[in-house]
């Protein structure tokens, strides 16, 4: 950990004097314009060339160095340069705080901790959390106005290859991605082509209206010549309340990160939505709505989780609060076990036979695979797999159970129910099963994670 803090710290010290070179030969007279007059703008561009050349990298990379040093509020500038910030969390912390009224140094300072726990890629969802608790009437409003900002770009690759980016409103491109992925997954297991490979073709029929080929060696493979196309969807989960209008906690697109309450409501109204009733678990219902799911009954009573049948467009209460309540204390709680010593950490752990807090099986509970119910509602719940600081969504992860299922007794071990599942990805699944790193559940869902060096990890659900 050490050694990355002072990688860190060290690339933020070649940032600044970078910059500080540039800022010293922007004020230096050596480059004259025309009639001799001392061209501030040139002398800058000039200086910017020459950092660029000595550290190999682009023009465009200084700039932004300077951009950045020069409108960092001063405790995102500190912890960048302490070297408890990666570069590229600073630059999505600069980007995600500019414009943000009122950012207190307890906002920042939260700020700066979420970003400092995770991947790259997990940053500005993470920030986006915080905001959407902070100021939920600025969030929705700066989100509205990002929806604007859509494009799709094409550059061009050496050996005939080309790039293409799409950038928009993150549900869309959720949906777009979904339909690519299933699309992807359609084909055989015994298709020879490698993932990266499927999801272009998958991506290539999405977009040109066609169908992904199957290219297995099997000629009586029903899935040979085509696969159906997949409609595009996605998913957005939230609190019952806050779908009828009486609360104000955000919704949060599976996979991607938080939706204002209010937009929330909005996209059901042109979406099929399902509720997911917990028996002992969770306190209140979840309402997920997607755009187009085939429709399910609802579980058998006395299932640890229920769903209705799907409903259709067209529900779309607007009022309510517009503050997230429950995230907050759950956060609260997650802050507070952080400062625990790790001995009084044991106190916290819920429910240490994996049971759930469940005296007798559920429906299910003593089968290896969870119901199609337990695994939308986990989904829900933790929108990327809980391993600190990765990004894969939960969809794409493998269901853990926490206290590990026993195959030859399933009565003893860990039961598969809500209170003793969690997503992991597939990498961060192998470093559990093998014992190098170890999981809890402690209270309210969140999940203690240990590496191997004895070092503490909260990830709380909706995180």
């Amino acid at each position: 950990m050490s050694a990355k803090v002072d990688a860190q710290a060290s690339f933020a010290r070649t940032v600044s004097a970078s910059c500080a070179y540039v800022q010293e030969s922007s004020r230096r007279p050596s480059v004259l314009g025309p009639g001799g007059v001392f061209d501030a703008e040139a002398a800058e561009t000039c200086a910017v060339a020459e950092v660029a050349a000595a550290l190999s990298v682009s023009t465009r990379t200084v700039t932004e160095w300077l951009f950045l040093t020069r409108t960092a509020h001063p405790a995102v500038a500190e912890a960048f340069d302490a070297g408890r910030l990666a570069y590229a969390a600073f630059r999505t912390v600069c980007r995600s705080v500019a414009g943000v009224p009122k950012a207190t140094e307890a906002l920042l300072q939260r700020v700066v901790a979420a970003a400092s726990r995770c991947a790259p890629g997990a940053v500005a969802a993470a920030v986006d959390r915080i905001f959407a608790e902070f100021d939920a009437e600025w969030h929705r409003e700066a989100r509205e106005r990002a929806t604007r900002e859509r494009s799709a770009t094409v550059r061009k690759l050496p050996r005939g290859q080309a790039e293409l980016v799409i950038r928009g409103p993150a549900e869309q491109v959720a949906a777009m991605w979904r339909a690519i992925v299933s699309a992807a997954r359609g084909v055989c297991a015994t298709d020879p082509r490698p993932l990266p490979a499927r999801l272009f073709d998958a991506a290539h029929a999405v977009l040109a209206g066609g169908a992904v080929a199957c290219e297995c060696a099997g000629h009586d493979c029903e899935r040979r010549g085509s696969v159906a196309r997949p409609e595009a969807t996605a998913v957005i989960v939230l609190y019952a309340a806050t779908a009828a209008g009486l609360a104000g906690e955000p919704g949060h697109l599976v996979g991607w990160g938080p939706v204002p309450a209010d937009v929330a409501r909005r996209i059901a109204g042109d979406a099929t939505w399902q509720a997911m009733i917990t028996a002992a678990k969770v306190a209140e219902p979840r309402v997920g709505c997607s755009c187009r799911c085939p429709e399910h009954e609802a579980a058998d009573a006395g299932r640890e989780v229920r769903r209705t049948r799907r409903m259709p467009a067209g529900w779309t209460p607007t009022t309510g609060r517009m503050d997230s309540v429950r995230a907050r204390a759950v956060r609260e709680d997650t802050e507070y076990l952080r400062a625990l010593p790790p001995l009084s950490l044991d106190r916290a752990v819920e429910n240490p036979d994996g049971h759930g807090g469940f005296a007798v099986p559920p429906a299910g509970a003593l089968t290896y695979r969870p119901s199609e119910a337990i695994a939308s509602l986990v989904t829900a719940l933790y929108s990327t797999c809980v391993h600190p600081g990765c990004a894969v969504p939960s969809e794409d992860c493998d269901l853990d159970h926490v206290v590990p299922f026993d195959h030859t007794d399933p009565e003893r071990g860990g039961w598969t129910v809500t209170g003793n599942l969690a997503p992991l990805c597939r990498r961060h699944h192998g470093l559990k099963t093998r014992r190098q790193w170890h999981h809890r559940m402690l209270r309210d869902g969140i999940v203690h994670v240990r590496d191997s060096h004895g070092t503490d990890y909260f990830t709380a659900p909706g995180e």
